[in-house]
């Protein structure tokens, strides 16, 4: 398709969206501002602020060709106390009588009745005095509190959080992403705190001994949603005219990790973008932290807030690998937006993914090239595409890209912030770079930043950029790839057959679906990108494709002038598909990762088998036996990531099996654990790697609930022998282990939890207690007599018989026999309600379900109306017994078949049953 085509393509697009834009919930666009001037008062009727005293003057144009009669803006929840209109020369228009205001609740609008017309072309600044609330529910300005370690002295912030439409909340404003301007601030605000905002401070003006303003110099064009500021007392790590972190000060001395992250991303974007971030219009970047805040963080141009957790990094409690990882991953994913999202926004929040897919996506490619030792380009396959498969596959989903008429109200808006624009953004953003090349794409973002900065964007104008930098010898109808992943719900299944000896390979293509009965569209086809290798070549790096499956072809034959032993699709798990393999086929692949090294195959290959597999199964294309017979090349697997993708999907099973049928689980469970346990064991060393880390913590964890390979007895060793306290990483999974081992261990942990000052680390040993076998003691004098919270209590609940899964009929038994007591030590039946439902979604007998339903019986009437939760799990248990008769029938007899059978030989039985013995006796 030539340039001159997909132009007039997109030039088309860009007027059927201005078409279907509803004007119930949208501004008329025939006013539009270009400057806010916004005074802010921080005042308080006690120790903490409760009001906000604003006055604000909008200068804005009036275009188009008619004049204006109102002025339509959000407001809400906002007390405007004046209102007026000026020219562009600053003289009233006239004063507004705010008795003619005319507010909008749904729409959250406040329409400006004038009594003379605005002319078009022409410049006026309308204003308002107004009073608000600091809010308690984290949206618009909001406050926060903390207890200062040293002084024990409560002490309050307030923050904001703009987005997604929460500007208005705080200002009477055009609170639409399109809507862009710039912003002068001044914040009033008490002696003994400071102003933080969106640029640097420009001086301090005394109102009086006690009350300050600070003023603060004007943004770059911006989105209301990005307007940002805080009254706080906290300390500055590093040169406020360029880059610091802002905590309160008894953390400064923990922020210089992510202050020396912060610079390495800032710096890495700058280059690959070639537009240093002091040269999108803002010379300031600031990092600060809050106690209370509703995300990890938020892009704020300038002034990026970040809950506590990602800034600070406290010795021997936060700053080990797992939190280091993460504090990487949501600083590069935040500070990305500086580019995507701020300096170049969308449109409209039906195109919200152009923010955030971005964003994720360098969350995790920037992160890795940063950081290297995470492998978090590999991750991104477990930890990102399979997770959003399974939302993908379902009725449920939705497309990334959304009609403008069909987001309109607060809560279709809200509907966009969903993991389609962050996960699977993502891993579409993957599959564009990785087919037209690393070079070719960063030239196309390059330019599409550069082009858009300052002003806003749909898909198409990205797609242009994309197209005029795709490879051209490439044959494929780019609008339709394009669109087919951001338009349309859903991904491909390749289904790969092999015909004629192994020399002839078909590939098909068919929408996967969980559930084809749940009104969901089977019939939706895509332009999908091909990939692969044979045993013949054992090339798994090259992704640029090799065909295009188009909509329109049914079948793709490959030919080969040799029959192959083996053929892997989707290399490196690239592009965004399933791909199943016929039986022929998925025995040259076992043969394959079986042999030594895998024969080369990578770990996201490996895990996107396994995780293909499973999911196979779950709709019944293959048997879960087939499954697990498969993965016993596990028992020579020692990776993290495909050992990641197990453990993601085995849960599903694991909790639908019996007490009777564990024991045969967990003789399997140690057969293909084997090699990575013998790798990793239960011991950690200065030389663990990340990925060795996060390997331990997760087997640990399957083989102590499932009680394999003398897991507890062996921490237990571990734990009461060794002299030196486990690192954050491993401490809830081994005190958890170790609380389940025997009880002097449980007690020791107690102990711990008991002298335990600081919240997290409390939270977390009380979990690790609750894993306890003597679920009698705990459930009785810890639960029952206990003084922790009723959250805490059902955490220590379920952590039992998760932990214990074999022990959920008799805790099931203990709890109910008296239920009156947990009813009244809660003081809830909801509560306690939540506490049985979530029981019994691990019921696997016929002999449990007749227990529940007799209790039901005896006992509904005392619920009110969470009585009704109660019934509905009622059908839960009954689902899930059908569900495991029918899916797991030929994995049960697999199983049993394996572990009896006699060519395992006489040292391999002997072995097995000595991890069953050690296993039983691991519990006194």
């Amino acid at each position: 398709m030539s340039s001159s085509i997909f132009r007039a393509f997109w030039l088309l697009c860009l007027l059927l969206i201005c078409v279907t834009n509803a004007a119930d919930y949208r501004l008329e666009g025939s006013v539009v501002p270009s400057h806010y001037n916004l005074t802010i008062g921080v005042l308080r009727n006690s120790a903490e602020p409760t009001i906000i005293d604003g006055e604000v003057s909008i200068t804005l144009r009036v275009v188009g060709t008619l004049e204006v009669q109102q002025i339509i803006i959000h407001d809400d929840t906002l007390d405007i106390t004046e209102c007026w209109l000026l020219d562009a020369a600053g003289a009233q228009v006239e004063a507004i009588d705010i008795s003619r205001l005319i507010y909008e609740a749904a729409t959250q609008q406040v329409r400006v009745p004038l009594t003379q017309a605005a002319q078009p072309g022409r410049n006026y600044t309308l204003g308002f005095k107004y009073t608000g609330h600091i809010r308690t529910d984290m949206a618009g300005f909001f406050s926060a509190n903390y207890v200062e370690r040293n002084t024990n002295v409560t002490k309050w912030l307030a923050l904001t959080q703009m987005q997604r439409i929460n500007a208005r909340l705080v200002l009477p404003c055009f609170d639409e992403p399109a809507m862009k301007a710039q912003f002068q601030l001044q914040i009033v605000r008490p002696n003994g705190y400071q102003s933080i905002a969106n640029t640097k401070l420009k001086e301090t003006t005394a109102i009086s001994q006690d009350r300050f303003v600070d003023h603060f110099e004007e943004t770059p064009v911006m989105s209301t949603y990005l307007l940002a500021f805080m009254v706080a007392n906290y300390s500055a790590r590093g040169n406020v005219s360029e880059f610091v972190v802002l905590t309160r000060p008894e953390f400064y001395d923990n922020t210089e990790f992510s202050y020396h992250v912060g610079q390495q991303v800032v710096s890495a974007y700058g280059e690959l973008f070639q537009s240093p971030y002091a040269e999108l219009g803002n010379d300031v970047l600031q990092y600060a932290s809050s106690p209370r805040f509703p995300h990890n963080g938020m892009e704020n141009w300038g002034l990026i807030i970040y809950s506590d957790d990602v800034l600070i990094q406290e010795p021997g409690y936060s700053d080990d690998w797992s939190d280091k990882e993460f504090a990487i991953r949501i600083i590069a994913h935040e500070t990305s937006h500086m580019w995507f999202g701020d300096s170049v926004t969308f449109s409209w929040w039906s195109y919200f993914w152009l923010n955030e897919a971005f964003a994720r996506y360098y969350e995790y490619f920037m992160a890795h090239q940063l950081y290297p030792e995470y492998h978090l380009d590999e991750q991104f396959v477990v930890r990102q595409m399979q997770l959003i498969f399974g939302t993908d596959a379902r009725n449920g989903t939705q497309p990334m890209t959304s009609p403008e008429s069909e987001i309109q109200t607060p809560s279709q808006i809200s509907y966009k912030f969903s993991g389609i624009a962050y996960a699977k953004g993502a891993c579409i953003v993957r599959m564009w770079r990785n087919l037209m090349g690393a070079q070719n794409f960063d030239t196309a973002i390059r330019s599409y930043l550069q082009q858009y900065h300052l002003s806003n964007t749909v898909p198409y104008n990205l797609f242009y950029h994309l197209f005029e930098h795709w490879p051209k010898n490439q044959d494929v109808d780019l609008v339709d790839f394009l669109t087919d992943y951001t338009e349309q719900v859903g991904y491909p299944m390749l289904i790969v057959k092999a015909l004629q000896g192994n020399k002839v390979v078909t590939v098909e293509q068919s929408r996967f679906l969980l559930n084809k009965d749940d009104g969901s569209n089977a019939t939706l086809k895509y332009t999908v990108p091909i990939t692969f290798t044979t045993n013949l070549e054992r090339d798994f790096y090259n992704l640029t494709p090799y065909k295009y499956l188009h909509k329109t072809v049914n079948v793709l034959w490959l030919d080969f002038t040799s029959p192959i032993d083996w053929i892997l699709f989707n290399l490196r798990q690239s592009n965004y598909q399933r791909v199943f393999y016929d039986d022929t086929l998925r025995e040259g692949l076992l043969l394959a990762i079986s042999a030594t090294n895998h024969s080369g195959i990578p770990v996201e290959n490996r895990a996107q088998i396994i995780d293909d597999l499973f999911n196979f199964a779950q709709v019944q294309y293959v048997d879960y036996a087939d499954v697990f017979r498969f993965l016993e090349y596990l028992a020579k697997e020692v990776e993290y990531v495909p050992w990641y993708a197990v453990y993601e999907n085995l849960n599903t099973v694991a909790r639908r099996l019996t007490p009777e049928q564990l024991s045969d689980f967990r003789i399997y469970l140690s057969s293909i654990t084997a090699a990575v346990f013998e790798k990793l064991g239960v011991g950690w060393s200065a030389q663990d790697t990340p990925l060795d880390v996060a390997n331990r913590n997760k087997l640990i964890k399957w083989l102590c609930r499932y009680q394999a390979s003398n897991c507890r007895p062996k921490v237990n060793v571990q734990f009461v022998t060794g002299h030196e306290v486990p690192s954050p990483d491993y401490r809830e999974t081994f005190y958890c282990a170790a609380s389940g081992a025997d009880y002097n261990s449980y007690t020791m942990v107690w102990g711990q939890y008991y002298l335990e000052n600081r919240t997290s680390e409390k939270n977390m040993l009380w979990a690790a207690i609750s894993c306890t076998r003597d679920y009698e003691t705990h459930y009785h004098k810890m639960i029952i007599s206990g003084t922790e919270s009723v959250e805490q209590k059902k955490i220590g609940i379920a952590r039992m018989y998760e932990e214990n899964p074999d022990l959920v009929q008799a805790i099931f038994e203990m709890i109910t026999e008296n239920i009156m007591e947990l009813a009244y030590n809660f003081q809830s039946w909801s509560d306690t309600a939540e506490v049985i439902n979530d029981m019994v979604e691990y019921f696997t007998t016929r002999e449990q379900q007749q227990l529940f339903k007799e209790f039901y019986d005896s006992n509904h009437q005392f619920f009110g109306e969470s009585e009704a939760l109660l019934s509905k799990s009622l059908v839960t248990v009954e689902n899930n017994l059908n569900w495991a008769q029918t899916h797991l029938e030929g994995l049960v007899k697999y199983l049993a078949d394996r572990n009896g059978s006699s060519c395992l030989g006489a040292t391999s039985l002997v072995v097995v049953l000595l991890l069953a013995v050690g296993s039983m006796l691991a519990w006194p």
